[in-house]
């Protein structure tokens, strides 16, 4: 890489990028995440919709495939950038509906929300096919664990910044118009993100040149094994992450009768556990590699799916201060596991074609994180109803998806464990690591 180095070991111009993914999370949660969930939740949504609602940004993903043939002509920035402002401008239905409350129907309020997310994710999956190829362009080898900790940290404070903002805002039982300001406000900070990121530098294409080339034969990408393999995983880690955020706001504003700025709250905590892998995985994701840190992050994974379990059970309290808790843990796996993963894919795509191999595998992860939202929510509607006592455990619509994703880990774990990761240290030399490395030991000494 001949781009000049800072003192961080980025580029220079790196650092800019960090201060976009702040202000693009604190603007995209709004419109991706809890708030928009709460406000589908307000006009009824069920929980099926409330899955599509969650499926339409991966699901748009989808349009990778016919794109990748284009971002060597255009350059990665130039493809990113103009995707993101365009996606801004299907942020003004959003805007608009809550002021016709009282004018159209709840039903045709929805309507218009889904197909202005529709068009927003639409936009927002095609740019985002050069994202990955100008990363990997962009960011040495030898530092890219360490860019995706402060990558994870910038977009986690992003993120909990924008739920605690729209929590003190909307408070426990907010009126129609005041989404209609968030979703403003939303539109307003995805206008400041575009400013620094057009400051960051673009990296060079991976193809000879810049002219359009034949597609990549895509049944020779499959044919390489390690990136099958990795393929798998990424399927399998999108069936139990999809829609996850939308089930667990409908179980807390449902059975868990929580207000809408404790949901907030909650749903902001877990940013703050995504934080904490910036002390945590820092030079420890380079050092020990990804597999035994992603075995970590399903082990965790595991055990929240179980206290979920027994909350929507009634055999656990559902209390704020377990959600809270139960955040901050989901926050810390989910960045820890998606990190290793990314990093993975990173070192297993080859140069050749990068763009087509970054492409299939954003499709086939996003289209299982689409998917399944929808398919999880059919599930969820069909057991409205049923109440089962067993095992000391009420076995109803949320405790059976609970359940459910801990049997997916499993299969997520096998996966994981049998792929082979150059250098990559074992779960015994992870837990000499920790014990050398851990802060508090060191603490302890002066």
């Amino acid at each position: 890489m001949s781009a000049e180095v800072t003192n961080t070991g980025f580029p220079k111009g790196v650092n800019t990028l960090f201060v976009f993914f702040f202000f693009n999370f604190v603007s995209c949660m709004i419109v991706m995440d809890s708030p928009i969930f709460l406000y589908a939740e307000s006009l009824g949504a069920s929980a099926t919709v409330m899955g599509l609602i969650a499926g339409l940004t991966p699901l748009m993903v989808v349009f990778q495939i016919p794109a990748a043939d284009h971002v060597n002509q255009f350059g990665y920035k130039r493809f990113i950038t103009t995707g993101w402002a365009i996606r801004l401008v299907f942020v003004l239905p959003l805007i608009a509906v809550p002021l016709l409350d009282g004018r159209i129907n709840p039903q045709s309020q929805l309507a218009i929300v889904i197909g202005a997310l529709f068009c927003f994710n639409l936009v927002r999956g095609i740019a985002s096919t050069g994202w990955f190829p100008w990363i990997t362009g962009l960011i040495p080898e030898n530092v890219r664990g360490k860019y995706l900790t402060w990558e994870n940290a910038s977009n986690n404070i992003g993120s909990l910044v924008s739920l605690l903002l729209t929590a003190l805002y909307l408070g426990a039982n907010p009126e129609s118009h005041q989404f209609a300001v968030l979703f403003t406000f939303s539109l307003l900070v995805g206008m400041v993100s575009l400013w620094f990121i057009n400051r960051v530098p673009d990296a060079p294409v991976s193809e000879e040149n810049s002219e359009k080339k034949q597609p990549m034969p895509w049944g020779e990408i499959l044919k390489h094994k390690p990136f099958r393999r990795l393929l798998r995983i990424s399927f399998t880690w999108a069936v139990v992450m999809g829609g996850l955020m939308a089930f667990v706001v409908k179980f807390l504003k449902g059975p868990g009768a929580m207000a809408d700025d404790r949901v907030l709250y909650a749903s902001a905590v877990k940013f703050v556990g995504g934080l904490a892998t910036l002390w945590f995985l820092h030079s420890r994701l380079d050092r020990l590699g990804s597999r035994s840190l992603m075995v970590l992050g399903i082990v965790m994974w595991a055990l929240v799916f179980g206290v979920w379990a027994g909350m929507s059970g009634k055999r656990l309290p559902v209390q704020f201060e377990w959600i809270c808790a139960l955040s901050l843990v989901m926050g810390f796996a989910f960045c820890t596991f998606n990190m290793c993963l990314t990093k993975l894919a990173m070192a297993t795509v080859p140069e050749r074609g990068k763009s087509h191999f970054f492409a299939l595998y954003s499709v086939v992860g996003s289209l299982a994180v689409g998917v399944f939202p929808i398919l999880w929510g059919i599930v969820i509607d069909a057991l409205v109803g049923v109440r089962v006592n067993w095992l000391g455990l009420e076995w109803n619509q949320f405790s059976i998806y609970f359940t459910a994703l801990i049997c997916v880990l499993l299969v997520l774990l096998v996966l994981v464990l049998q792929f082979r990761e150059e250098h990559a240290a074992d779960l015994n030399e992870m837990l000499r690591d920790f014990i050398r490395h851990n802060p508090l030991r060191d603490w302890m000494r002066r």
